[in-house]
């Protein structure tokens, strides 16, 4: 029987328990996968990094998930594999598909785009002594020195063909879960690759849904069930159905929700349907209190004002409301970044973040950085780190202030979200005492 281990490459130089916590289910789907429509069950998922320890190694394929940020580690990590084994070690997630060139010789494969029938049909051919990847779609290989390219590969279809992750070979905590109900995202954000990596929007039934809920209930007992879908709202109607079905099943009095959301679809009655289900908490990408900047960022699907008064709904509604927001693009002006912090002050967001601008694999500000000679094929991945106070070197794209006077922006940032955090956590100790406690432990990492 092939043995199997997937990796989730994490930097154990940040908050393991969380990076652990919200660990890629990327590589979860494909056990499950396997295990379904492949009869593959020796099957192991490590979340290692840079101390992985390959000691007495005895695995047939490696699987690696990796985000920009952490390829370095993955690099690292197949260098120790290869050395100690004859591995097969296939490479998937956002950044090989967006950036294939970047495979380096210790890695056989690259799986892009969606890899769960591809990797099936690795794996077979594999088991089979008959692994022939130019007739596998969906994947890049050396052959000669040189690294070859196959055709496209088809999207699954329907995603509820998909069976839920396998969770059993993941760490899961005892205060949250996440899941995906869909994939892809239907906006073209210049920051985001989602839309590169899934092409389209497929969404998985509201059946399916409150199915895999119901799973998750039943094995792990969560207080907290995280939508981590680009975009939990983008399907009114199903939005409508899972609601109603939690409703009528009395989900709702068993675990709360967290989603995605995003302000040009929020109204009345969706915020309405979300309290329904107990969400309590709507996480919107709010990026820019400048219209100019919000325009280069996400097109002309959203204003600051529709921002604005998508908070206020949600808010209205009794729900915390979190956002992300995004400075540093590469003409915005400090005064331009102080209305992004001014949106902060006068608006009732419970918490959120901001981020400097990355341009990762896939996305259109990756082609900015690349004509404007910033990145490239062949760098230092640990550049692209999401916390820009943290890197020296990290990569900036914005052309007016210095490097030192947008690290000051970041901490006049971080500052204001540490202390809107603290009053919304007194806010709720007072409304919500029974809350604290589970909070509290996630920060203590029990």
């Amino acid at each position: 029987m092939t043995k199997i281990l997937f990796i989730n490459v994490i930097n154990e130089l940040r908050n393991r328990n969380m990076e652990i916590t919200f660990s890629s289910l990327g590589t979860s789907y494909l056990a499950s996968y396997l295990r379904k429509y492949g009869g593959f069950n020796d099957i192991e998922i490590l979340d290692v990094g840079q101390s992985f320890d390959v000691g007495k190694f005895d695995v047939d394929v490696v699987g690696i998930s990796s985000i920009t940020q952490h390829f370095n580690i993955a690099k690292e990590i197949t260098e120790k594999i290869k050395r100690g084994s004859n591995s097969l070690v296939l490479v998937g997630g956002h950044h090989i598909t967006g950036l294939p060139n970047s495979l380096c010789e210790n890695m056989d494969v690259a799986v892009m785009g969606e890899g769960e029938q591809t990797v099936l049909e690795i794996m077979q051919a594999y088991e089979k002594n008959h692994l022939n990847l130019s007739t596998i779609n969906g994947v890049a290989y050396w052959e000669g020195g040189n690294l070859k390219f196959t055709s496209k590969r088809e999207q699954i279809k329907p995603l509820d063909k998909i069976p839920f992750p396998a969770r059993d070979l993941m760490h899961i905590g005892p205060h949250r879960v996440h899941m995906f109900t869909s994939r892809g995202c239907p906006y073209q954000c210049v920051f985001c690759s989602s839309a590169f990596f899934w092409k389209t929007v497929r969404f998985h039934s509201a059946k399916y849904v409150v199915a895999e809920i119901c799973d998750i209930i039943e094995k792990y007992k969560p207080m907290c069930i995280n939508f981590s879908d680009d975009l939990f709202i983008a399907n009114k109607l199903r939005l409508r159905k899972i609601s109603r079905m939690i409703r009528e099943r009395g989900i709702h009095r068993e675990v709360e929700f967290r989603c995605t959301a995003r302000a040009n679809l929020i109204n009345n009655e969706v915020a309405t349907l979300l309290k329904a289900m107990n969400l309590r908490t709507a996480t919107m990408g709010l990026e820019s209190g400048s219209n100019r900047i919000l325009q280069y960022l996400k097109g002309n699907s959203v204003t600051v004002e529709q921002n604005e008064k998508a908070v206020k709904i949600l808010k209205k509604h009794d729900l915390l409301v979190s956002a992300t927001l995004v400075i540093g693009s590469p003409t915005e002006t400090k005064e331009e970044m102080l209305q992004t912090y001014r949106l902060i002050e006068r608006t009732e967001l419970d918490g959120g973040d901001t981020y400097v601008l990355v341009p990762f694999p896939g996305t259109k500000v990756w082609e900015y950085a690349e004509k404007a000679g910033k990145v490239s094929d062949n760098m230092d991945w640990s550049r692209f780190d999401m916390y820009f106070e943290d890197h020296p070197n990290h990569v900036m794209l914005n052309e007016v202030l210095t490097r030192k006077e947008l690290l000051e922006m970041v901490f006049k940032f971080n500052w204001l979200w540490k202390k809107r955090r603290y009053a919304t956590l007194f806010k709720e100790a007072v409304k919500h005492p029974a809350r604290i406690l589970p909070f509290i432990k996630r920060k203590c990492g029990f």
